[in-house]
């Protein structure tokens, strides 16, 4: 009856056996799954609120590094070149981590506006236009002068520069940095281009760049 007994406690002992190493080995992949590096961008140096980031700078901004991957967050900025053409939101500080809802871009603009409407001007109805320096992209608060009162008062703000003209009505590149701007059109809310247009007329309108 013993002889009998052996053969079973043996197979019972290497089921037990062959359990135990499986255990111990999803326990070590575990272990060193927590450990295993991911890549992350983080900023070089600080990138202060509403900077645009460009083919140019975005290099410069970010670098990236190797992190715990369980450090890293959701949302993380996966190439900085995807970032051309949109703005920082938010300043952030050096070593920051970038993250997608840190940026903002045209599509997003105009997507949290009720009912969009693109407004042209000549650049020389708009007093103080920067030199003619703004391009497409470009953001601007726009501000009008009781001349009576003697007060300025803040109209829109971070509005978005649709598309630069120059003078033979050619669409001005946003590389471009020599060609005056001659006309120009800005987003803004429907109920809000009567309003512009009238400013306009008086001639109180005037333009601060956002940079």
């Amino acid at each position: 009856m013993k002889k009998r007994i052996w053969p079973v406690t043996i197979a019972i002992a290497l089921l037990a056996s062959v359990v135990t190493f499986a255990v111990l080995l999803n326990v070590e992949k575990n272990m060193l799954s927590d450990y295993e590096r991911g890549p992350v961008w983080v900023l070089r140096e600080e990138m202060p609120e509403g900077t645009e980031c460009t083919e140019e700078n975005v290099r410069h901004y970010f670098e990236q590094t190797m992190v715990d991957k369980g450090m890293i967050p959701k949302g993380n900025v996966e190439s900085p070149e995807a970032l051309v053409g949109m703005r920082s939101k938010v300043t952030m500080p050096r070593g920051c981590i970038a993250l997608e809802s840190m940026f903002t871009g045209e599509k997003d603009m105009l997507a949290a506006m009720n009912a969009p409407v693109i407004a042209g001007c000549k650049a020389e109805d708009l007093y103080q236009l920067v030199s003619g320096t703004l391009r497409k992209g470009d953001r601007i608060h726009l501000y009008t002068v009781n001349e009576e009162l003697g007060e300025t008062l803040l109209l829109w703000e971070n509005v978005l520069v649709y598309e630069v003209f120059d003078s033979a009505g050619k669409v001005i590149d946003s590389t471009d940095g020599e060609t005056a701007a001659a006309r120009i059109n800005i987003v803004l809310e429907k109920e809000d281009a009567e309003i512009f247009y009238g400013e306009l007329y008086r001639g109180s309108l005037r333009v601060v760049k956002v940079c």
